[in-house]
């Protein structure tokens, strides 16, 4: 320990003795730390510095200045050199600052080497040592460094703040004024108007059981339960819906579900098998190509997003709103749910590339990005480890969890471990 370790804990050990203890016991041994000069200092983790390295207060005043003006309360996620702090205890304005250290190591690397005692002293800081990790406080600044050197237990906290910081990013390409999707809900209107309700096929599906099938990976480890599933009597198995892209792999496994889920723009009749069964029937949004909701040979229904890109078109063409944020699986469960489905359990939701691999029967990269490409970002799998994702997944996990956790009364079983642990989810062993 050092003399500015001792110095720093001295004050946290008076105001804060449970985080004092955790910093005590805190060991940074793993991260490889250096100073790195420019026209001031910082310090390096990792190949990552924590604040720049030639003006840091102005880099600082950046990140402050994202706040309203007039905020009474502030929570700082990260404490990168601790600059942030250090200028946010010059605002008389501001009556609570809380600061939420993301990674306890690197926490008590930056007390051994940093002076951060004046705004450790400050009597309107609070350190706060559990996060929250399903909600953000109202005025937030998200130190950037910290996020990418998260500790394991505060990663669904990094989802939620990159899924904040990109949410106008992400949303740009679905607005009401987005030519491409007034164009194709033209295209569509026929569909519309013809197909029936989604919500009507609560009149001829009432199971209390449903399977509810991604296009992740770990779909193969199942395909010999879920064909055993489908030669039940109809009365005894659990109702089938199946994303689009998982089609072709479980009719080549002669799997055939009750339900598909189609929502993509992007999505083309190359994406299913060459011979669809007839008896599966197509819930689409609007915004489903044309070529495929008017070659599918089964029963078709539709339905629309919560987006207000449909609000217009409900005001005429009534239907049910299914909840989405980004993947197809979100309506595929909100589905089951409004179908009267209590009990759902996964199979292929998996959001991360298990094994090195992204789908189930797909090549490599065919729906996406490849696993050949340098994966940064990870998610923690059922087994507590981590595994490789993109920043996209991370953010349709994140959702799927909110979305679990407001609908207490249904069940959600996931069938894998390999997969990202889905929080609100229980692991059952299928055999």
């Amino acid at each position: 320990m050092t003399e500015l370790f001792n110095a720093n804990l001295n004050i946290i050990s008076q105001r804060w003795p449970i985080i004092a203890s955790a910093l005590q016991h805190a060991s940074f041994d793993h991260l490889d730390a250096a100073l790195v000069t420019g026209q001031t200092q910082t310090i390096s983790v990792n190949g990552i510095q924590l604040s720049s390295r030639h003006d840091r207060m102005a880099e600082a005043r950046l990140f402050i200045e994202q706040l309203p003006s007039g905020c009474k309360h502030v929570a700082v996620y990260g404490i990168g050199m601790g600059d942030v702090p250090s200028l946010l205890i010059d605002n008389p304005q501001l009556q609570q600052i809380l600061i939420c250290p993301l990674n306890i190591a690197l926490f008590a690397l930056l007390l051994s080497y940093t002076d951060q005692s004046e705004w450790l002293n400050d009597k309107r800081v609070v350190l706060v040592h559990q996060l929250e990790q399903n909600k953000l406080a109202t005025h937030y600044i998200a130190i950037t460094p910290d996020l990418l050197l998260i500790d394991d237990e505060n990663a669904k906290l990094r989802d939620l703040l990159v899924l904040e910081n990109n949410r106008a990013y992400a949303n740009k390409h679905h607005t009401i004024d987005n030519p491409e999707i007034q164009q194709r809900l033209l295209e569509n209107l026929s569909a519309i108007e013809q197909d029936p309700d989604a919500a009507t096929l609560k009149m001829t599906h009432h199971q209390s059981h449903a399977h509810l099938i991604g296009a992740g990976p770990t779909l193969e480890t199942h395909y010999s339960y879920l064909l055993r599933q489908r030669a039940l009597p109809i009365g005894q198995r659990p109702l089938m819906i199946a994303v689009d892209t998982s089609l072709k792999a479980l009719t080549e496994n002669k799997i055939i579900p009750d339900i598909v889920v189609s929502i993509d723009s992007k999505i083309t009749l190359e994406h299913f098998p060459e011979n669809i069964p007839e008896d599966i029937t197509l819930v689409y949004f609007p915004t489903l190509s044309k070529e495929v909701i008017s070659n599918w040979p089964g029963p078709k229904f539709n339905a629309y997003s919560t987006s207000p890109i449909y609000d217009q078109l409900a005001k005429h063409h009534q239907k049910i709103r299914l909840f989405t944020n980004g993947s197809v699986i979100h309506p595929a469960i909100d589905l089951a749910v409004t179908l009267g489905i209590k009990e759902i359990t996964l199979f292929g939701c998996d959001f991360c590339y298990p094994n090195n691999k992204t789908h189930a029967h797909w090549e490599d990269g065919m729906l996406g990005p490849s696993t050949q490409l340098q994966k940064k970002h990870w998610v923690l799998n059922g087994h507590g480890k981590r595994v490789a994702t993109d920043l996209n997944f991370r953010a349709y996990l994140r959702s799927l969890e909110h979305y679990i956790r407001i609908h207490p009364k249904v069940k959600f079983y996931q069938s894998s471990l390999e997969g990202a642990r889905i929080i609100g989810a229980q692991y059952k062993e299928l055999v």
